[in-house]
């Protein structure tokens, strides 16, 4: 599937969700980027997740906010929950170019705002990037190195 975006960094949501479908949650002393992973810390949501987590998910930045020059609180941030009907692109951060043999496999975060295409080692009901398709066109390698990540967010479950 080829992607009409190629984001740096970050989820990029593929689905319309009005403003109705956003929650806001008071942001740590942070500064968050659209399209980051967010968790719960301390009551406050904050971007320093390096792999999903169990129970802790808050979902994904739907706006900056820097809140980094303030306290935990001072400001709120719109996010977007991960909601198995959501579709998100997401740039592959490392290990090797996306491609079919990917489809269909669950991955971990490689940080806040990436997956890892060679970190497969998943715990039981954390969330994880499933993914749906990929883009490797030149404009989404040009975009990325290892190209585009198309997927959903849901609970693993280890058989």
């Amino acid at each position: 599937m080829k992607l009409s975006h190629y984001q740096a960094n970050g989820f990029y949501l593929l689905n319309p969700i009005g403003p109705a479908g956003l929650r806001s949650y008071p942001a740590a002393a942070v500064a968050i980027v659209k399209g980051d992973y967010l968790i719960f810390s301390a009551g406050y949501v904050t971007n320093t997740a390096t792999a999903f987590q169990l129970l802790l998910v808050a979902g994904i930045a739907a706006e900056n906010c820097d809140n980094s020059a303030g306290s935990a609180g001072d400001k709120s941030v719109l996010v977007i929950p991960l909601l198995e009907n959501l579709q998100f692109s997401v740039p592959v951060a490392a290990n090797a170019v996306i491609g079919r043999a990917n489809v269909g496999t669950a991955y971990d975060l490689e940080a806040n705002d990436d997956i890892d295409i060679s970190d497969t080692t998943l715990t039981a009901g954390v969330l994880a990037f499933l993914v749906d398709d990929y883009d490797i066109s030149a404009e989404a390698i040009d975009g990325n190195t290892y190209g585009y990540a198309i997927g959903h967010f849901q609970q693993v479950t280890i058989a």
